[in-house]
């Protein structure tokens, strides 16, 4: 049995293969994927990948509205509508 620290789900087993033949679980560390736009599903640019699960950390996020959590094709788009909007 592993050791207490290993048991938790927040490290990815994997089955490797020792030069002797015997086959061993090694733990690694699980990676956040990539941020990405709430609207469209783009990878956001700007922001880095991170191994926190919080994406709401300081210095991770663009500084203009809505930064880090739509793309600023989204965001142009959304400005724009809104201007026609309010403009009728």
């Amino acid at each position: 049995m592993p050791r207490p620290a290993l048991r938790s789900r927040k490290l990815r087993r994997t089955q490797t293969r020792t030069p002797g033949g015997r086959h061993v679980v090694h733990y690694k560390k699980r990676f956040a994927s990539k941020p990405r736009c709430a609207i469209c599903g783009r990878p956001l640019q700007g922001v880095d990948e991170t191994r926190v699960k919080a994406r709401r950390v300081a210095g991770l996020t663009v500084s203009r509205p809505y930064g880090g959590y739509i793309c600023h094709r989204c965001l142009a788009l959304a400005l724009r509508t809104a201007v026609r909007l309010s403009a009728t």
